[in-house]
C-alpha cells in the first residue's frame, strides 16, 4: 500500500505549472517593483483606479474629509475621492509643468483637509518634496498619482518612494501591460489597510499582521475586488526589465523635439523642472491661437493629417462625441456636470452630505488650469518610443514646420 503524500509519501499528481486560470505570480512582481522603486511594500491591483482607491482607503479618508486635488487631470484621479464619500478640493496648477501649485495648496487647506493628492501629469513629477513639507506642517498625508510617471525621478529619487503612498497604472503607460496597477509605500499599516480594500482572503491571511485588522480577513476585507490579473502582472514584470532603457530613448527623442520646437514662435514645448527626470508619457506643447490666428482644433487636425498622432488630453474633443460624431469640448474636471450639479449618488451626496461643507466649484476659480486647458496639445507616448528614432523625430519636425509655414491656408 502506498504511503499517503500528506505523511511523506509520493504524490499521485505532479503539475508542471500552476493551474492556468491563475495566470502569473503577482507576488514576484510585487517584490521586483518594490526593489525598483526603493520601498518596503508594493501592492499589485487591477488598475490605476483601484490603486488610488486602495491608497485612499489606507489613509482612512471618509465622508466629510477634504482631499486637495487638481482639475487638470484624468477623471479617475478625482473620482477615487468621491468613491469614499470625501470632498475634492481643487488647487490650481503651475503654468510651466502643469502640476499642482504648492502655494495654492496652502490656500486650500482647512481643518477638514486630510490628504493632498498630486498628479504627475504627462510623466513630469509633481513637486512632491515641497508638498511633503506642507503635509508635515499640517499633519496631512500625500498620496501621489504617478499613473503616467513610472520611472520618473526627483533629484535622483524614484517616483513612488517619496510620498506617503503612490499609485501607478500600467495600461498604455510607461510601464505597459494589458491592465493593472500597483501601489507603493514604506508603511506596513498603509500596506495592510490598502490590501483590505480589495484583495482575496487567501492573500489577506498571509499579509495582515496587525491584530486590529485581522478580524476583517474572514470577510475578504471590505469586499471590493481590486485583485490583479496574473497574466497582466507577468507582462508588467517582464517589461520592467528594460523600461529604463526604453525611457532613455524616449527622453532623447523628446529632447530633440524640444530643441527644434523651441525655435517656432507660437509653440511652447515642455518645460522640465531642474533635477527632474520627465518620462514623457505624453509630449505636451502649448499652442498660441492668437499668434497663428487658427483654432487649436484645426491646427491639431492638420498635424494628424500629416501623420502625427496629436490630441488634446484634458479638453476631450478627441474622445468625447455627440451621437452624430461631433466632438465635445469638456473642459477641466471642475467644469463638468458632476461638479457643477453637486450630485453624484443622489440626495446631493457626497457634496452635500451632513458631514462637511458644500463646496463651490466655480468656473473661473482656477485661472491657470482653465488657460492651459485651452492651449495644450500632445504627441502620444508611442510617437516618441522605440522603434521611433531621431530620423523619425526629424520627420515630425518637418511635418510641424509644414503646417506652420502654410498656416494661412487654414484660416477661414
Amino acid at each position: 500500500m502506498s504511503k499517503l503524500a500528506l505523511l511523506g509519501g509520493k504524490r499521485t499528481i505532479v503539475r508542471e505549472t500552476d493551474q492556468p486560470r491563475r495566470g502569473g505570480n503577482p507576488e514576484s512582481f510585487e517584490e521586483a517593483f518594490a526593489r525598483y522603486v526603493g520601498v518596503k511594500y508594493a501592492l499589485p491591483v487591477s488598475s490605476g483606479q483601484t490603486a488610488l482607491n486602495s491608497a485612499l482607503t489606507a489613509t482612512g479618508v471618509g465622508p466629510g474629509d477634504e482631499v486637495i486635488v487638481v482639475s487638470f487631470t484624468w477623471v479617475a484621479s478625482v473620482s477615487c475621492v468621491l468613491h469614499l464619500n470625501a470632498i475634492p478640493i481643487f488647487a490650481d496648477i503651475d503654468d510651466m509643468t502643469f502640476t499642482m501649485d504648492p502655494e495654492d495648496v496652502k490656500r486650500k487647506i482647512t481643518d477638514r483637509t486630510k490628504v493632498i493628492l498630486p498628479i504627475d501629469i504627462y510623466g513630469h513629477p509633481a513637486p512632491i518634496p515641497e508638498l511633503m513639507k506642507i503635509a508635515e506642517e499640517h499633519n496631512l498625508l500625500v498620496v501621489e498619482d504617478a499613473a503616467q510617471a513610472t520611472g520618473a525621478r526627483i533629484n535622483g529619487e524614484v517616483v513612488g518612494s517619496i510620498a506617503h503612498i503612490t499609485a501607478f497604472s500600467f495600461a498604455g503607460k510607461p510601464l505597459a501591460s494589458s491592465s493593472g496597477g500597483i501601489m507603493t509605500t514604506d508603511s506596513r499599516e498603509f500596506y495592510e489597510r490598502a490590501a483590505l480594500a480589495g484583495q482575496h482572503p487567501s492573500m489577506l491571511s498571509r499579509v495582515i499582521t496587525k491584530p486590529e485588522l485581522r478580524k476583517y480577513v474572514s470577510t475578504g476585507g471590505y469586499g471590493d475586488n481590486h485583485r490583479p490579473d496574473g497574466r497582466a502582472m507577468a507582462l508588467a514584470h517582464e517589461n520592467l526589465k528594460g523600461m529604463d532603457e526604453r525611457t532613455d530613448a524616449r527622453i532623447e527623442n523628446a529632447n530633440f523635439l524640444t530643441a527644434e520646437l523651441s525655435q517656432i514662435k507660437g509653440i511652447t514645448p515642455p518645460y522640465v523642472r531642474p533635477g527632474v527626470r520627465h518620462v514623457y508619457h505624453m509630449y505636451t506643447c502649448l499652442y498660441d491661437e492668437n499668434h497663428f490666428g487658427v483654432p487649436r482644433d484645426k491646427f491639431v487636425a492638420a498635424l494628424n493629417a500629416e501623420g502625427l498622432t496629436t490630441w488634446t488630453y484634458i479638453d476631450g474633443p478627441n474622445y468625447v462625441f455627440e451621437p452624430d460624431g461631433t466632438p465635445i469640448h469638456v473642459g477641466p474636471l471642475h467644469h463638468r456636470p458632476i461638479y457643477q450639479e453637486l450630485n453624484l449618488y443622489g440626495k446631493g451626496c457626497p457634496f452635500q452630505c451632513p458631514y462637511g461643507i458644500t463646496p463651490k466649484y466655480e468656473i473661473g476659480s482656477l485661472p491657470v488650469t482653465e488657460r492651459i486647458t485651452k492651449q495644450e496639445f500632445n504627441f502620444l507616448q508611442g510617437d516618441l518610443s522605440l522603434p521611433h528614432d531621431l530620423d523619425m523625430m526629424k520627420k515630425y519636425v518637418e511635418a510641424i514646420h509644414k503646417v506652420v509655414d502654410n498656416i494661412n491656408e487654414l484660416k477661414e
